[in-house]
């Protein structure tokens, strides 16, 4: 029989699941609206509004995106990405977001296996409070917009009990109250051709 606890937070009121189960992660959106992030046995859903949805496609790759309004009105984006067959991400995860977003830099609060809880800083020097998941090198999903409290609620709910976390910067964070500019990542063709995000598959090179 599972346990479950209810606390407020981003969300309004988000359930956090013990379940069994292996060290794996996810971070998916079902129906356009409900965010389910997991880790290991810890499982976080979130049902949202959506209000706006872009969807593009840059040759090689499929971007996904949401941006929903959850319950005490805080306004969040969810991107996913698809990478086609024969092609995949070059570089590591955390250059990767740098490079998506344009940014200064990306620090790493907290980290296990492919789940990344990271502070994105851009070059006007507003922080990002985000987390990323790259369930391997074809597929990369992230939602971003939280304030330092939600951000560290997450971040406690889904971190392993004995695990210690970076240091969270509290200045500068950037939230969105308009759906039409919450969106920030900066996909371009020239990152993806001439910055080469994407590369050539591993099992592509070895036919």
């Amino acid at each position: 029989m599972k346990n479950s606890i209810f606390f407020k937070s981003i969300f309004g009121a988000f359930v956090l699941f013990f379940l069994s189960g292996c060290a794996t992660s996810t971070l998916v959106l079902n129906d356009n609206s409900e965010v389910i992030l997991s880790y290991n046995d810890k499982k976080i859903e979130a049902k949202g509004e959506l209000l706006k949805r872009s969807y593009q496609t840059f040759g090689n790759i499929d971007v996904d995106q949401h941006v929903l309004r959850f319950k005490n009105n805080r306004i969040l984006v969810f991107e996913s990405t698809d990478v086609s067959t024969y092609y995949q991400y070059n570089f590591s995860t955390r250059h990767s977001i740098e490079m998506i977003f344009d940014a200064k830099y990306a620090s790493i609060i907290y980290r296990r296996n492919n789940l990344y809880v990271l502070q994105i800083v851009l070059k006007n020097d507003k922080v990002i409070n985000a987390f990323v998941q790259q369930s391997d090198d074809q597929k990369l999903s992230m939602i971003y917009g939280f304030n330092t409290k939600e951000f560290s609620k997450v971040i406690k709910g889904i971190k392993e009990p004995d695990a210690s976390i970076g240091k969270i910067t509290e200045n500068n964070i950037l939230l969105f109250d308009n759906p039409e500019t919450a969106i920030q990542s900066k996909w371009t063709v020239k990152m993806i051709n001439i910055d080469s995000l994407l590369r050539p598959s591993d099992s592509t090179r070895m036919l």
